[in-house]
């Protein structure tokens, strides 16, 4: 034992030095409910994806047009830039969205920075029609955590949009943590210009014209300085409007003539031409959506948006303002039911000890290790700037079971001197010093396994680098509980036995169990390579997935209409589909929104709809059952395809091809969904984009354009502005009280739905004059792309579905990727993996590397701490046999192999070793003492099996909560609380018999070989322990 000594000292020390560790742990404990106080509470983890977007608006421009002029340039100049990983970009009518990835680990305001100065550098080529580009960094943050209708009485719709933008938004924006305030649906007020096509053909005039007038007359502008009488002026030029007289008297100068806008086109300020709409229900409303900015908690900004919407309520009487959804929901009960777990789990955990000890001192004793390294871990997450969120909440639970084992063992092993006559101060002393080795290596085992998981790299690592740490952070603290306080307690607060010892014999079923495969041993090893092939095969009938289905209690659904479709019938399709929903009894509200709340910039697709479906609270039916219940009843509504979302908003399954020769990726993308509309496995396959829609096609007639002097440009400037309005940074502006009203040219909207109309309109020619549209171009119809989706500088297409009820990602991706279109894909085409699909790839390979990792580090650390080579592979040996109670229990349950099964089965290699350590380290203590092989592992087996088995029960009882399904979020967290119970369950079963045999073997390996491999090294002066 002596060799020991120093790694036991530090128990011996605090024994004999209570006051200093008392001082500690009050101060830990003070420090943690603090640091519990503190930490933000939020849905996810803080994590820092390089992702940077490029958006480019250009009103009126068809996706072709962008693809060509705008996209394929910015792709060409970003994807030049060091450290980008993917590019991917969506088209659509009037705008580019281009995505850049890069390499997680690099820095994002580097990336962002050098995005920004590619499209810099190539700006004079884009269109100068285009807006200036908007370069941003995406985070994941950026998603609304709170979504509000709001309807008041005697309010237009434009004075509630207003109200919104300008009351509620500010209000909010003031309050800690809300980044932005964004209006969903309503209507922007404008000063109307209603153009005349017929006086405008009769006085010569043209929408460009009226446009560049009030652009340039109607403006407030600085003049520079002038020194008059001896002091220095700034000059302002007032030319901006004070009011819609005003504007009318603007003057336009045509062909050497004034003509007053009030001659061509009636002026007057309401509301602009709807983008779109937002509905609650049968009702149209205005709604407005909350961000949060990235530290803060998503608990304290929903308390303050609370505070200031009563505070907006009790002084704005007659508006109401209903909340519609909220994500803080969830996160908040997925909070306290973690917490009541975690109490529970620390309540059963304490029965277990107190069932096998059947003494309350010694009970308490142990128990107190669970909240003493509770609190600490607290100190260490706020430390590192970590947050309470799904991950961390996840590695406490993960953790609770164990934070009790290490003060299990040293309690156990304490009692078990005293009830052999000693005191309890020195059976505490003497305790702690035979058992310290085996607690610091039983620890490490834990710590090795999950430190890896914090530095997998992609997305899986990012999202779980709080976890490794938390859960290592934990477990230290468990062991510095164990190692200071758990043996001063015992040496002062338990009781002398009043019994006579007597030795407890080894069960008779242990006994014989045990006795039979040590004199079997190759039959032992058998049976046991056979359960673990037996676990492989296991996992094989175990359908694999990404994530859990969570219940969140509500769904998303996307609604597309036919092409060409009109606003008027996105609100019949809107109306129909919340009727449906309605209808149904474990629906509460349905929310719709489409378009956006301002002009065509925003690049809006009007045929589209986002639907949101709250259930009712007590609707008995989760979100996954209620999205397959009414899948068959969606596809009634009329002219519209209408189809379930993942949680995310995303399909549940997307498969992705890519290639340049646009028809023949169609093709590709026809045959592929015709083929998956064959399998079980998925529902509603679908094409991601929408069809084409039709286009109204304008061709110059070069010569006589030429002759007159029209350019193309002209044309398409004329159309744009006569149509839908001059892009904002080129509209006049009027000022109104505190808003700027942008000053809108149109013409009516009738002209607009009659080709003659469209035909008449006037175009200024090189003399000064004007002609009509019909006399330079041919006007036509044809299809045309309502959204280009690219990747990484090529065409992509795809095709979602859904997962019927009871089918896994892992499932449905099997099945699509055998279908024989993906088996022989064309040349050109490819198949680029993406979103779920590829972050499960991504994360089995992750886990994979992880747990290879946790291998060769408990490896390392044992080695360390035996001085063997061999030793080592003992503890080893137990790792298989946790993995197939852990599959078996799975297969039982009826649940799925996703990411927490993961987490479960890492835990597991971490326990599985920490019991062989408790088994190999005492029979190595009793060989270096003297006894035999035989009789070393056999005393260890009966001095170490009820610790061992007290663990694993209090590990069990630890996570029943978790693996019973209590509490909200329980969805995520019961796959691995199920896996972890099975694995422990036959783990420590067969350990108890299969590692006392490989330690035989093992060790007979040992004999045989060491004196041979000892002829080729140096004796030391110094006797050391055997290298092997």
């Amino acid at each position: 034992m002596s060799e020991h000594h120093g790694v036991a000292g530090i128990s011996s020390w605090a024994i004999r030095n209570p006051i200093p560790v008392i001082v500690l742990f009050l101060g830990l404990s003070i420090a943690g409910i603090a640091a519990y106080l503190f930490l933000p509470i939020k849905q996810f983890p803080d994590v820092s994806f390089p992702v940077v977007q490029v958006s480019v608006i250009q009103e009126g421009a068809a996706p072709q047009e962008l693809e060509t002029q705008v996209t394929r340039l910015i792709e060409d100049a970003v994807t030049s830039v060091s450290g980008v990983d993917n590019v991917t970009s969506t088209i659509t009518q009037s705008s580019s969205l281009t995505t850049i990835e890069f390499e997680v680990g690099d820095d994002p305001q580097r990336a962002t920075d050098d995005v920004q100065r590619a499209v810099d550098e190539i700006r004079s080529e884009l269109p100068r029609e285009i807006e200036e580009p908007i370069v941003q960094r995406l985070e994941i943050d950026a998603a609304p955590i709170l979504t509000y209708a709001v309807s008041a009485r005697g309010m237009s719709e434009t004075e509630l949009s207003w109200f919104v933008e300008d009351t509620i938004a500010r209000d909010l924006m003031a309050r800690p943590g809300v980044a932005r305030v964004a209006r969903v649906g309503g209507v922007d007020r404008e000063i109307n210009v209603v153009l005349d096509p017929g006086r405008m053909a009769a006085y010569g005039v043209t929408a460009p014209q009226i446009n560049d007038a009030l652009r340039v007359f109607l403006v407030d502008t600085g003049g520079g300085q002038a020194r008059v009488g001896g002091q220095q002026q700034n000059i302002r030029v007032l030319g901006a409007a004070e009011s819609i007289e005003q504007i009318r008297k603007v003057e336009i100068p045509v062909a050497g003539r004034i003509v007053l806008l009030g001659d061509v086109a009636s002026i007057g300020a309401g509301a602009g031409e709807e983008q779109g709409f937002a509905r609650l229900d049968d009702r149209p409303v205005v709604a407005f959506q909350v961000m949060k900015s990235p530290v803060a908690s998503d608990v304290a900004v929903e308390d303050e948006v609370i505070a200031a919407l009563d505070q907006l309520r009790a002084t704005h009487p007659n508006v109401s303002i209903e909340l519609i959804i909220s994500t803080v929901t969830e996160t908040r009960n997925s909070f306290k039911a973690t917490v009541h777990v975690l109490v529970e789990g620390m309540l059963l955990a304490a029965l277990i000890v107190f069932l096998f000890l059947r003494e309350w001192r010694s009970t308490m004793i142990a128990a107190l290790a669970m909240p003493l390294s509770l609190l600490p871990t607290f100190v260490v997450m706020w430390l590192c700037g970590f947050t309470l969120n799904v991950v961390t909440l996840l590695s406490l639970t993960l953790v609770i079971g164990i934070l009790v084992d290490d003060a299990i063992v040293e309690i156990e092993n304490i009692e078990k001197r005293i009830e052999r006559g000693q005191r309890p101060y020195q059976a505490a002393l003497e305790g702690a010093d035979a058992i310290g080795l085996a607690v610091i290596a039983t620890t490490m085992a834990i710590v090795v396994v999950f430190t890896p998981v914090s530095f997998l790299g992609g997305t899986v690592g990012q999202f779980f680098k709080e976890f490794g740490l938390t859960v290592a952070a934990a477990v230290l603290c468990s062991l510095l509980v164990a190692r200071l306080l758990t043996p001063l307690l015992a040496a002062y607060f338990l009781k002398p036995s009043r019994k006579a010892h007597e030795e407890r014999p080894m069960r008779p079923f242990y006994a014989k169990s045990l006795g039979w495969a040590l004199n079997h041993h190759k039959i032992s090893v058998l049976l046991g390579g056979l359960f673990f092939a037996g676990s492989i095969m296991l996992a094989g009938l175990i359908p694999a997935g990404f994530m859990p289905a969570s219940n969140p209690g509500y769904i998303f659904l996307e609604a597309q209409a036919a092409p060409g479709a009109t606003q008027a019938d996105m609100e019949r399709i809107v109306e129909d589909t919340t009727r449906l929903m309605r209808a149904n009894p474990a629906v509460a509200r349905v929310f719709s929104q489409t378009g956006a709340s301002n002009n065509a910039a925003s690049g809006a697709d009007l045929r589209r709809a986002t639907i949101t479906v709250v259930l009712k609270k007590d609707s008995g039916i989760t979100t996954e059952a209620f999205q397959s219940q009414i899948r068959p009843s969606l596809r009634r509504i009329a002219d519209a395809r209408v189809v379930t979302q993942g949680e995310w908003g995303r399909p549940d399954l997307e498969i992705v091809l890519s290639g340049e020769n646009g028809p023949l990726l169609e093709r590709t993308l026809l045959q592929l969904e015709k083929e998956m509309r064959g399998l079980t496995e998925v529902a509603d396959p679908r094409p991601a984009t929408p069809p084409p829609g039709p286009e109204l096609v304008i061709r110059p007639r070069l010569a006589e354009a030429a002759r007159l002097g029209v350019s193309a440009q002209t044309i398409a400037s004329a159309a744009r502005v006569a149509t839908i309005g001059e892009m904002d940074a080129n509209v006049a502006m009027f000022t109104e009280g505190e808003r700027r009203l942008p000053i809108r040219v149109r013409i009516p909207l009738e002209a607009r739905e009659q080709l003659g109309k469209i035909e008449a309109m006037q175009l200024p020619t090189a003399s000064g004059g004007t002609t009509t549209l019909g006399a330079v171009a041919d006007i036509g119809f044809q299809p045309g792309l309502g959204r280009i989706e690219r990747f990484n500088r090529a065409r992509r297409a795809a095709v979602q579905a859904d997962l019927p009820l009871g089918v896994t990602l892992g499932q449905a991706t099997d099945a699509v990727n055998a279908l024989p279109v993906l088996k022989h894909l064309p040349a050109g085409v490819s198949l680029t993996p993406t979103g779920d699909v590829e972050q499960m790839q991504e994360l089995f390979l992750g886990f994979g590397v992880a747990m290879a990792a946790g291998v060769f580090m408990i490896l390392a650390v044992m080695v360390l701490l035996f001085r063997s080579f061999l030793k080592p592979l003992i503890i080893l040996s137990a790792l298989p046999l946790s993995i197939g109670g852990a599959f078996l229990a799975l297969l039982l349950v009826g649940l799925d192999l996703t990411l927490p099964v993961l987490i479960g089965i890492l835990m597991l290699m971490g326990l599985a070793a920490k019991n062989s350590i408790l088994l190999v380290e005492f029979a190595i203590e009793r060989e270096r003492e003297g006894a035999s092989r035989r009789d070393a592992i056999v005393h260890a087996c009966h001095e170490r099996a009820r610790p061992i088995i007290m663990t694993t029960f209090a590990m069990a009882a630890g996570m029943l909560p978790t693996a019973i399904g209590l509490g909200e979020g329980s969805a995520f967290r019961q796959p691995m609380a199920v896996a972890v119970i099975g694995g422990l369950i036959s783990s420590t079963a067969l350990s108890l018999v299969l590692v006392p045999v490989v330690y035989e073997v093992i060790d007979r390996v040992e004999q045989r070989i060491a004196p041979k491999l000892r002829r080729f090294i140096t004796e030391p002066e110094e006797k050391q322990p055997a290298m092997l």
